[in-house]
């Protein structure tokens, strides 16, 4: 019995021993965290802080660092499957360190924050990051199977995806901030947190497309090069779908600038660009009325603003409707009654 006892002692001494990490398997996480990011997730905490009033300042710092963590190792990730050349402006990570080593890390750097969740002992935010992360990679699987094969998902798909993919660690940072909160314990932030998610992203689907101070950090058009139905994109496939020009630049996968500005040309005269546009703006109006049907949160607002400037200025860059060479009237659009996945050979 003896023996037991001790036996059970030795593996829970064994169970509580701290991972001991090493430095130098994580030199590629280190080198996409030294230029940081807009950390859009980390000022949400700040702004979230208001409504929550969680009162552990450390809890605070360990949900950021759990969040940056997770957003900057999955973005090394994505670089990978995206085939990115440029993030924030300096090579990917794959290109410096290799491919093995940074997928290696990346997941590394998962489990660290995974971690750092579990040390924090609170059973409810362990079961929001388990969450969170499935749908997080739900979210990017959906997207990586209609890219690989050339499938234009319905907008209403599209959506879900965003709310799964991006909405996922707004969500993470929320749900580990409820789960320690002294107010609005109960409060379902859900909607409110969602449309946050779907504004970034298409936000982001719009300046990736039509802004041209982005294109010096990144590549032109990148999401054309990456073959990535973004929203612009799907609205473009879909309102004639006897157009197939578009969905065969996609699948080219092209690096060819000139193609690149024919197929933003085509968005144009689509309307596709103007039609994000709008829909962003009235994402934003949604999250404002949110805001203040939940009583207010003014940090969040001047957050929300400040993001908007750069969708608000491209209001003139997206109502370009010039026809490019070859191009017959584009037919109007026609809203999706129900979601429905497109090929290539169907369209």
């Amino acid at each position: 019995m003896a023996d037991e006892d001790t036996k059970a002692e030795s593996a829970a001494e064994v169970t509580h021993v701290a991972h001991e990490t090493d430095p130098s398997l994580l030199e590629s996480y280190r080198y996409i965290s030294s230029v940081p990011g807009k950390d859009v997730r980390g000022k949400l905490v700040d702004c979230f802080q208001l409504w929550f009033r969680v009162e552990s300042p450390d809890v605070l710092a360990t949900i950021k660092d759990i969040i940056g963590r997770l957003h900057n190792a999955s973005l090394m990730i994505d670089d990978i499957e995206d085939n990115s050349k440029l993030r924030r402006g300096n090579p990917v990570a794959h290109h410096i360190f290799g491919i093995a080593p940074v997928l290696n890390t990346a997941n590394y750097v998962y489990f660290l924050a995974l971690e750092k969740c579990h040390a924090m002992g609170n059973p409810q935010a362990m079961q929001v990051f388990v969450s969170e992360i499935l749908n997080l990679h739900r979210g990017q699987g959906h997207d990586i199977m209609w890219r690989d094969n050339n499938q234009c998902p319905a907008e209403e798909e599209y959506c879900n995806m965003v709310i799964d993919k991006t909405g996922g660690l707004f969500r993470l940072a929320v749900g580990l901030m409820q789960a320690f909160a002294t107010n609005h314990k109960d409060t379902d932030f859900s909607p409110l947190v969602n449309n946050l998610g779907l504004y970034f992203q298409i936000r982001d689907d719009l300046i990736n497309l039509a802004d041209e101070e982005y294109f010096k950090s990144k590549s032109f058009c990148e999401d054309l090069t990456e073959g990535k139905f973004s929203f612009p994109i799907i609205h473009c496939v879909r309102k004639d779908k006897s157009d197939k020009r578009l969905l065969s630049i996609l699948k080219q996968r092209t690096d060819d600038d000139d193609v690149k500005r024919y197929a933003q040309s085509l968005m144009k005269q689509a309307g596709s660009l103007h039609y994000t546009w709008e829909k962003c703006m009235r994402i934003k109006e949604e999250i404002v009325a949110q805001v203040k049907d939940l009583g207010g949160n003014p940090p969040l607002l001047k957050l929300i603003e400040k993001l908007h400037t750069q969708v608000g200025a491209l209001e003139d860059a997206v109502s370009h409707t010039e026809h490019p060479p070859g191009s017959p009237p584009m037919a109007r659009h026609v809203t999706d009654s129900a979601p429905q996945t497109l090929q290539l050979d169907e369209l």
